[in-house]
Parts: structure tokens; C-alpha cells; sequence
């Protein structure tokens, strides 16, 4: 058989990744995937040790057939050509189209109009508000932020009490990467209105957030901030089709996920791989393209993304998943016979609760119709990704204190 090599960091935490391979080498009579895992590079001392050492052989030509990303830079590696287009190999497939894919995702993911990599499932990262506060349409600008919260009481927070003007840099940072780094040309735009708003934006953060010595009351719960107008926003993840149940609790359901201010378009930003990172890409200098394509179409089928830690990018797995949550389940007797309240209707049974800061219990019930509306226009909406680069986050981060500590202006 064919060998292809997978390169990967800490396999024994991609479960998904080792039952894949699996399923490969055990059905094909061509070919065979061998895992080089450089996690076994790692020191106590250096735990970056192995990724660093795959970044520089792949930088220096030494390319596996088939890559896990996680942690490499995607957008870099694609723009010196060492990865291979999976468009032309998505087109020929005779079971998979690009219309069987959310196609914001499929968008967020390309590069110069080509396909680099897939994954399996993604979450969501954005910030939710009252729509009361903030209005009901997602996206706004910093002059739109600042005019929500100068609606609200008193010395209202923008976000919970311990998110810090570093914390905020980055997350900004990783949502405007494309539109500051230009990985084809080099070209950085770190001079534009766009960045000097964001800098403006996180300097009203606090430098620091003392955990040691913050002494923490029931009224810091970010449920009683809120209600109370001391917490304007909260950071919300979507991991689940589910998720938007708990996230809406903050709010009573009053909720808009409107996203990080932007200069344009919606500030929600999706992290691909969601939770295991499985983010996977074939190396042009795959020695087997057709071989390494069935091993990655493998994570694209509806029946491999009914399970797993995100929101699956297969239309078709995601309203299977979705369906399922709608769909209610009601108390039964002994017998197998519906128990009724005392109107006679049935009754449902709930799927789990959460502890309210007040002491109370929610129960968590099928989802609404309007809730999987709103699910799908979050989806929908986000178009950027997660690039979160520590080389240029550390440079910028280190640059920017000099503005924080009032020694030099946005401009300059």
C-alpha cells in the first residue's frame, strides 16, 4: 500500500482523527495513512517545541502528504502554494457538492477564491446584547457601540468586569487579521482608521483584572450585572444548536447576537474545528492526491458529523441535528401511555437545567422554532474566522503599551 503521512500535534485528543484513520486504513486496498505526531517534541521546558519544529520543515519543503492545522498558519502556508486546492476534487466528487455546505463557512475558509482546508464542525464566538439595548439587526460600528452605552446607567460595563484591554486586543485582532495582513504580498495595514479604532476600542478596558484579591459576591454574576445595568454585553459562544437556549437565559430572551464593533459587516467570527481542532488540509506535494482526497472527504459526510464538538458544516447533519432538538419529548407512564397535566395536554419532558444566580432552576426544553430561527441567522451572518496569530498578536500587543500608558497616539 501507498503510504501517506499525516502529520498532527496530540492525536491521543483527536478522537475523531484516530477513528478516521482507522476507518481508512481498514477499507482501502491502495493506500494507508501513518501518523507522525509531533507532540513528542515537546519539552516541560518548551511546549511549542513540536509545532515549531513542523512549521520550519514545512516552510523549508519538507511537506507530509496530509496536515492536521491546528495551530500552523493556515492563511501563510496557503499563500506559498504548499497546500493543495480541495475545490477541483469537491467538484468531481459523486456524492458531495458545495451545496451540501453552509456556504459562509465554505467562504470564511477559502483563499483567493481556492479551498485549503475543511473541517468537520465549527462554533461561533460573538456578543449578545438586549435587543431593547443594542437593537434587533446583528453588526455595528464603534460609533454605535458608544452610543448604546451611553444609554445605559452610570458607569455600566461594556463586558464583564474582568475582561482586560489585552484580552480585547486579541480577540479584535483575530477578527480583522484579513483585513490587516495581506500573507501574499506582506503588506500590513497596522496604519489604517480601521486598526486605530480598535486600539481606541480596547484601550477603555482595564489593564488588569486582580483574581486574587477581587472578593467575589453574587451580585458579580454577570445574570445580576445585567439585569441590574451594570453589564451592558456578554461574550457568547455557540458550540451546540442548543447553546442559543442558555445564552438567551442572561437576557430573558431579549437577546440580538450583534458581535464586536467593526468598521463594516457583522463582528461574530467562527472558530473552525471547533473544540479538537480538526482542521485538515492534503500538501501539494501529496503523493497521492486522489487517496489523501478520499481520506479528507471522509469528515465532509452527513453520517461522520451527527456526533462531535461544533455545529457541523454538512447542511444536510446539521438539520438532522437541529430536528432532533425541536423535536419534544413528553412523559410516559409504565404502560407506555402519555401523562397529562390537569388540562389534559401532554407533558414535556425537560432535557436539563440551569442554576440561575437568584437560586433558581431553568429547565431547558425542545428548542422553538423562533430560537432555531435566530440559531440560523447567527450562522448565516458570520463570515469572518478566527485567525489568531500569536507572532503578530505578541508584535502589536507589545507596541501598543506605549499608546495604552498615554506615551504616543494611535496615529503614531
Amino acid at each position: 500500500k501507498a503510504e501517506l503521512t499525516l502529520a498532527v500535534m496530540d492525536i491521543n485528543y483527536n478522537y475523531e482523527l484516530s477513528n478516521a484513520i482507522i476507518r481508512f486504513n481498514r477499507g482501502s486496498d491502495t493506500s494507508r495513512i501513518r501518523v507522525v505526531d509531533y507532540s513528542q517534541y515537546n519539552t516541560e521546558e518548551d511546549t511549542s517545541a513540536g509545532i515549531t519544529k513542523l512549521t520550519t520543515e514545512i516552510l523549508s519543503g519538507k511537506l507530509p502528504d496530509l496536515l492536521c492545522l491546528s495551530n500552523l498558519p493556515y492563511s501563510q502556508l496557503a499563500a506559498k502554494g504548499l497546500l493543495e486546492d480541495l475545490y477541483p476534487y469537491l467538484d468531481a466528487d459523486k456524492k458531495l457538492d458545495r451545496s451540501d455546505f453552509f456556504a459562509n463557512v465554505l467562504g470564511a475558509m477559502e483563499v483567493d477564491g481556492k479551498l485549503y482546508e475543511i473541517t468537520p464542525f465549527f462554533a461561533i464566538n460573538t456578543l449578545i446584547g438586549a435587543s431593547s439595548v443594542v437593537g434587533d439587526t446583528p453588526g455595528w460600528t464603534y460609533a454605535e457601540f458608544n452610543a448604546a452605552l451611553a444609554r445605559m446607567p452610570a458607569g455600566c460595563d461594556p463586558l464583564d468586569q474582568y475582561t482586560t484591554r489585552d484580552d480585547m486586543l486579541r480577540t479584535l485582532l483575530s477578527l480583522e487579521m484579513d483585513s490587516l495582513v495581506d500573507w501574499n504580498t506582506g503588506k500590513v495595514s497596522f496604519d489604517s482608521q480601521n486598526f486605530i479604532d480598535m486600539l481606541n476600542f480596547a484601550a477603555r478596558f482595564p489593564k488588569a483584572f486582580d483574581w486574587d484579591n477581587y472578593e467575589w459576591t453574587d451580585a458579580d454574576q454577570a445574570e445580576n450585572r445585567i439585569k441590574d445595568g451594570r453589564q451592558m454585553l456578554m461574550n457568547a459562544g455557540i458550540y451546540y444548536v442548543d447553546s442559543i437556549i442558555y445564552n438567551d437565559m442572561y437576557f430573558g430572551g431579549d437577546t440580538t447576537y450583534i458581535g464586536y464593533p467593526t468598521n463594516e459587516g457583522v463582528g461574530s467570527m467562527l472558530r473552525l474545528g471547533a473544540g479538537d481542532g480538526s482542521l485538515y488540509a492534503m500538501s501539494s506535494k501529496c503523493i497521492d492526491k486522489q487517496a489523501g482526497w478520499q481520506f479528507l472527504r471522509s469528515f465532509l459526510l452527513e453520517e461522520n458529523q451527527q456526533n462531535g464538538w461544533g455545529l457541523p458544516t454538512n447542511v444536510n447533519a446539521f438539520n438532522t441535528m437541529l430536528k432532533k432538538a425541536m423535536t419534544p419529548e413528553y412523559r410516559k407512564d409504565a404502560d407506555g401511555n402519555f401523562v397529562l397535566d390537569q388540562n389534559g395536554e401532554k407533558i414535556q419532558v425537560s432535557r436539563g437545567s440551569y442554576g440561575m444566580a437568584d437560586g433558581s432552576i431553568k429547565y431547558i426544553y425542545a428548542l422553538t422554532q423562533e430560537q432555531a430561527d435566530k440559531l440560523l441567522a447567527v450562522i448565516m451572518s458570520t463570515t469572518k474566522v478566527a485567525d489568531e496569530s500569536d507572532s503578530i498578536y505578541d508584535i502589536v500587543n507589545e507596541q501598543a503599551q506605549a499608546f495604552f500608558a498615554g506615551q504616543k497616539s494611535a496615529n503614531s
